[in-house]
């Protein structure tokens, strides 16, 4: 019974210690003062201090609010490097198109024969330089920056 009463008496020692009342007053230098206790001479102001929000308008704490920005932030930044990733897999790929390309078109506009399937060197007709041509000129056109 003793120690009941004892936390009965210590938690209305910590109440009213908590909803102490704040002053605000200007000392002898002019410098704005905030305390709990009002100066013993002059004029001073009682202000009174809002406690902080126990809950948002959404129902949760400021702490599950902290932590779910905290996790939003992380799936933000791994999401982000997952599309930086992406980005420079994108861009080898591209500059290996391009470089083919331009071998492409260096192929068709310098060489007259080409191998076959059976390995043996074949005359490239006109039609197909043409056709080549125009593949390289587009695949240039399309990865090469």
């Amino acid at each position: 019974m003793k120690q009941l009463f004892s936390i009965f008496i210590f938690a209305l020692f910590i109440s009213a210690t908590s909803h102490a009342g704040t002053y605000k007053w200007l000392d002898k230098d002019g410098n704005v003062v905030y305390s709990q206790r009002p100066p013993a001479d002059g004029q001073y102001e009682s202000i009174h201090v809002k406690p902080p929000p126990r809950k948002s308008s959404d129902g949760n704490s400021a702490s599950q609010n902290s932590e779910k920005f905290l996790n939003d932030a992380t799936t933000q930044r791994k999401h982000d490097a997952k599309i930086k990733d992406e980005l420079k897999k994108t861009q080898a790929l591209r500059d290996k198109n391009c470089a083919t390309a331009k071998k492409q078109l260096e192929f068709y506009n310098v060489y007259r024969r080409k191998k076959d399937k059976n390995g043996e060197y074949v005359r490239i007709d006109d039609a197909e330089k043409v056709a080549g041509l125009k593949e390289a000129k587009q695949g240039i056109k399309d990865f090469c920056d």
